[in-house]
């Protein structure tokens, strides 16, 4: 947001009385032997300004950013920090896929829903549905690695998740979310089983390239399913789609 700066000079006696009279906070840009340069974010009636400019007003989200100090990281309190362990499974926030999938629950997910994550790896993925509010998560992978990691960061980030061994076919339950970060060729083996575990709206990611991109969008016109929107990185996309 930009507002407008009015820099006046007065002398310091004259300064002074004005801030008396004005009642209201001055930003001091200059104080002298015989006078004193400030501003203030409207024009003043009788005074004449010696410059008008616009500035950029930076917003607390916007000036404070998490700061590393050693062992310890200082965060604002708007942000919600995701503990990992680098372990074997997929999913400590590096890859691009994970980043798209992370963006796309921040701006996609309603507070309140269920979900389930599909191929959930480390389960950043789950851990962050659960940070924005989702009323229960369950993470399913074939890799019972994975599966044990997945438990172990839900317990380190203190929520609370559901997590098996399962393939989607396995998994007798909707959700009105699903994210499922997975290799493209995954996709065409078992989407007719991803389609039956979310109701709303659902991420999909992990294709790599336009032409996986192409295929995607060819396999995904063969079900009751919405192209809401896509993100890219890296050569990578994602895609959010919802339930028609």
């Amino acid at each position: 947001m930009n507002y407008k700066e009015y820099i006046y000079r007065l002398g310091k006696e004259d300064f002074y009385q004005f801030l008396l009279d004005y009642g209201k906070g001055v930003r001091l840009l200059e104080e002298g032997k015989e006078d004193v340069v400030f501003a203030v974010y409207e024009p003043l009636q009788g005074f004449e300004p010696v410059e008008v400019r616009e500035i950029k007003v930076i917003t607390p989200k916007e000036g404070f950013k998490p700061i590393a100090l050693g062992e310890f990281v200082v965060l604002p309190p708007w942000l919600k920090p995701i503990f990992i362990n680098p372990g074997s499974a997929f999913g400590t926030g590096l890859h691009p896929t994970t980043q798209m999938c992370l963006k796309a629950i921040e701006d996609f997910f309603v507070e309140g829903w269920s979900a389930i994550d599909v191929g959930c790896g480390s389960g950043i993925l789950s851990i962050a549905l659960k940070l924005k509010g989702a009323n229960k998560v369950v993470a399913i992978d074939i890799d019972p690695q994975a599966v044990q990691e997945c438990k172990a960061n839900a317990k380190l980030n203190h929520v609370e998740l559901e997590v098996y061994q399962e393939q989607p076919k396995d998994i007798n339950q909707t959700f009105d979310f699903m994210v499922a970060n997975l290799e493209t060729h995954i996709f065409f083996e078992v989407m007719e089983d991803l389609v039956k575990l979310f109701e709303k709206r659902a991420v999909l990611s992990g294709i790599y390239k336009k032409d996986e991109l192409r295929e995607m969008l060819k396999l995904l016109r063969n079900y009751p399913l919405k192209v809401k929107r896509r993100i890219s990185k890296k050569g990578w996309f994602c895609l959010i789609v919802d339930k028609i």
